[in-house]
C-alpha cells in the first residue's frame, strides 16, 4: 500500500485528491483488510481528504499527514457521540495508521441528502423547522460531557490565540472589504474581553452546516436525519457552533435566526449587542473564516459599512 511521502498541501489539494485513480487501489486494499465488499467504488470531490463510498454502505476516509488532527477528531468524536443524540452519526467501524503519517477511518454510510441540496427549493416554514431542529441537536451535543475529549487538540486558549495572530493576514488574503480591514484590528482588540475565559467546555463539531446535515422527507416534511464529518471537532466555548448555521442558512432573516437560537434554548430577545459582537468576533477568528464565501446575504459587503452594521445584518434586531 503506497502513499506519497512528504506530500505538499498544494499538490495534495490541486492534483492528488482530485484524481481518484491515484488512490483507488488504497481504498480497495483497506476494504480487503477489513473484510468489506469492494464493489461500487465512488469517490467524492468535496472535502479536504481522500473520501470514497464502497458498496453504497461504507465510507472510507484517508487523511494526509498534515490532517492528522482531523483524523484524531473524527474517530474520537464519533466514538463519543454514537447513540447519544436524537439523530444518527456514522458508526466507526475501523480506524488506524498507514505508512508515512497517513491515517484512515471506515464508517457507515447514512441515508439522506444534504440539507444544502434542498435548501433553495423549500419555503421559510420548512427552513424554520430545520433550523429549530439544528439548534436542538446542537444543544444535545453540548449537553454531553466533554471530559473524555478534554485533551483533543488544540486547546481553546491555543486556538483563540493562534487565530488572533493570523486574523488580519487571513482576511487580507481572502479579500475582505476595505472597510472591514480598516477596523478589524481595533475591533478585535477592543472586544476580546467579551470572550469568556471561565466557561463549561463543550464538544464543538463546527458542522451544523447544510453541507454536513442530512435530511429526509416524511409525510411531506423535511427533517434532519443524520450528521456527518467530525474532522474539525474540538473542545471549547459553545457559541462558536452557532456561527455555521447563522451564516450559511439564516440569510439575515429574523425569523430564521430566531428559530435556530430558540431551538438551541436561547430566547432570541436575549441576544443583545454584546452577544452579537461576541458572535461577530468568533466569526472573524473562525478556523475557516472567509466572509465572501460564507455570508449568504446578498450584497452584504455593500449593505454594511462597519462590523457593527454587519452584526445586525447577520443577527438582525427584531
Amino acid at each position: 500500500m503506497k502513499l506519497p511521502k512528504n506530500i505538499e498541501i498544494a499538490f495534495f489539494e490541486k492534483s492528488f485528491r482530485l484524481q481518484p485513480l491515484l488512490w483507488q487501489d488504497i481504498i480497495l486494499e483497506l476494504c480487503e483488510l477489513n473484510n468489506l465488499p469492494k464493489n461500487d467504488f465512488y469517490p467524492y470531490k468535496d472535502g479536504s481528504n481522500l473520501i470514497a463510498s464502497v458498496a453504497d454502505k461504507y465510507i472510507i476516509k484517508i487523511f494526509p499527514p498534515f490532517h492528522r488532527h482531523q483524523w484524531e477528531s473524527e474517530y474520537r468524536v464519533l466514538k463519543n457521540l454514537n447513540k447519544k443524540i436524537q439523530i444518527p452519526v456514522p458508526e466507526l467501524l475501523a480506524s488506524g495508521e498507514l505508512e508515512d503519517g497517513w491515517t484512515y477511518v471506515i464508517i457507515t454510510k447514512l441515508p439522506g441528502v444534504t440539507m444544502e441540496s434542498i435548501w433553495g427549493s423549500v419555503g421559510d416554514a420548512a427552513k424554520k423547522h430545520l433550523l429549530r431542529q439544528t439548534g436542538q441537536i446542537m444543544s444535545q451535543v453540548h449537553s454531553l460531557s466533554a471530559d473524555e475529549l478534554s485533551d483533543l487538540p488544540p486547546t481553546w486558549e491555543e486556538f483563540i490565540n493562534s487565530m488572533i495572530e493570523r486574523c488580519y493576514e487571513r482576511h487580507v488574503r481572502l479579500k475582505a472589504p476595505e472597510w472591514l480591514l480598516k477596523e478589524l484590528l481595533e475591533y478585535c482588540s477592543h472586544n476580546i474581553h467579551l470572550l469568556p475565559t471561565n466557561f463549561k467546555p463543550v464538544i464543538l463539531t463546527g458542522e451544523y452546516t447544510p453541507f454536513n446535515l442530512l435530511v429526509s422527507q416524511t409525510n411531506n416534511q423535511w427533517n434532519i436525519s443524520a450528521m456527518i464529518d467530525f474532522g474539525d471537532a474540538m473542545i471549547g466555548f459553545n457559541e462558536y457552533d452557532l456561527l455555521g448555521p447563522s451564516v450559511f442558512c439564516c440569510e439575515g432573516n429574523f425569523e430564521l435566526v430566531a428559530a435556530l437560537f430558540e431551538g438551541y434554548g436561547i430566547p432570541y430577545n436575549n441576544v443583545n449587542s454584546d452577544f452579537r459582537t461576541r458572535l461577530m468576533l468568533l466569526m472573524l477568528l473562525h478556523r475557516y473564516s472567509d466572509l465572501n464565501t460564507q455570508i449568504f446575504i446578498p450584497e452584504w459587503s455593500i449593505r454594511a459599512k462597519s462590523l457593527e452594521e454587519l452584526e445586525e445584518l447577520i443577527w438582525p434586531v427584531g
